[in-house]
């Protein structure tokens, strides 16, 4: 049992740089076992489909950059004495 419990949630922008930063930052994570499944031509259609939409949700900036939020969530929890 916890004596205390902290949690909160935190909201960063990440600034990305290059071609299709929103595609390739994501691939580093949740998108790499998709297309690990996908079979090819259908892991480049979906791809260069994907590059397409995140573009237009996360637009390029004047200098650059793209900025994508990105959140996570804190939890901190502290024994009792008994625990």
């Amino acid at each position: 049992r916890a004596a205390a419990l902290d949690i909160w949630e935190t909201e960063y922008l990440q600034a990305l740089e290059g071609d299709h930063p929103v595609k390739e930052w994501t691939k580093g994570t949740w998108l790499r076992p998709l297309l690990d499944a996908l079979g090819e031509p259908e892991r480049s259609r979906f791809e260069a489909c994907y590059a397409e939409l995140v573009a237009q949700a996360y637009p390029r900036r004047p200098d650059g950059r793209t900025l994508l939020p990105f959140r996570r969530l804190f939890i901190v929890a502290t024994a009792g004495a008994n625990g």
